[in-house]
C-alpha cells in the first residue's frame, strides 16, 4: 500500500511557485513548456513519472497473486525514483511543500519493506534446501 500512498503524492503539491501549489504534472508540463531543458533530461523524467504508477500497480497486482518476492521486487526502486524526484524539486528554486515531502518518506518505506521481504524471502529459500 505504500507503493500506492507514494505514487498518489505524486499529484500532491510538490512547490509553491508565487501563490499558487504546483504537483508534480504541473511542474512537469510547465518545464516542457518553458522549454527548461533538452530532450534526454525531458525523456528520463517523464519516463520515471509513467514507470512509478506502473511500477506501484504491478507491485499491488502481484501482492495479490501472491507473488511477494516478485512484487517486493517491481516496488523496491519506487524509493529511489521519489528521493530523485525529491531532489530535483529540492534543487529547485521553488519551496517544497507536503507532497515532495510525502512522496520520498513513503518512497523509501517502500523498499525498505520491500528489501526486507526479498531477503525473508531469499532466507526462506536457504532453508529450504
Amino acid at each position: 500500500m505504500a507503493a500506492v500512498a507514494s505514487v498518489l503524492c505524486l499529484l500532491a503539491p510538490w512547490v509553491r511557485s508565487g501563490h499558487v501549489d504546483r504537483s508534480t504534472i504541473d511542474l512537469l508540463s510547465s518545464a516542457s513548456a518553458l522549454q527548461l531543458w533538452d530532450g534526454r533530461q525531458e525523456f528520463i523524467a517523464l519516463s520515471a513519472w509513467y514507470v512509478l504508477p506502473v511500477l506501484a500497480a504491478a507491485s499491488v497486482l502481484l501482492a495479490g497473486w501472491r507473488r511477494i518476492r516478485f512484487s517486493a521486487g517491481f516496488a523496491l526502486p519506487i524509493g529511489p525514483l521519489m528521493v530523485a524526484a525529491w531532489a530535483a524539486v529540492l534543487w529547485s528554486p521553488f519551496a517544497l511543500r507536503w507532497g515532495a515531502w510525502l512522496g520520498m518518506v513513503l518512497g523509501l518505506t517502500t523498499s525498505f519493506f520491500a528489501t526486507l521481504l526479498l531477503i525473508q524471502g531469499r532466507n526462506r529459500a536457504e532453508s529450504d534446501t
